[in-house]
C-alpha cells in the first residue's frame, strides 16, 4: 500500500476500534453479546475487556499512523 492508503487505513481502523472503547451507542455490548453465543468463548470475555483491548489497539494504531507520516 502507498503511504496515504496507510495513514488512512490506519486512522480508519484507529477510530473504529476507538468507538468501541468509548463505548459509542453500546458497541462494546453488542460484541459481547454477539460472542457469548458463540461456543468456545470464555467467560473471562467481557465489555470491560473489550474496551480495554480496543483503546490499546486503537491509540497504538493511531499513533503508528501519525508517526509513519511525520
Amino acid at each position: 500500500m502507498g503511504t496515504w492508503a496507510e495513514f488512512a487505513w490506519g486512522l480508519i481502523f484507529g477510530a473504529a476500534t476507538l468507538v468501541v472503547a468509548f463505548n459509542v451507542h453500546g458497541a462494546a455490548e453488542r460484541i459481547y453479546s454477539l460472542a457469548m453465543n458463540t461456543v468456545g468463548v470464555s467467560r473471562g470475555f467481557t465489555p470491560t475487556l473489550t474496551r480495554i483491548t480496543c483503546g490499546l489497539l486503537g491509540a497504538i494504531v493511531v499513533i503508528e499512523a501519525v508517526a509513519a507520516v511525520v
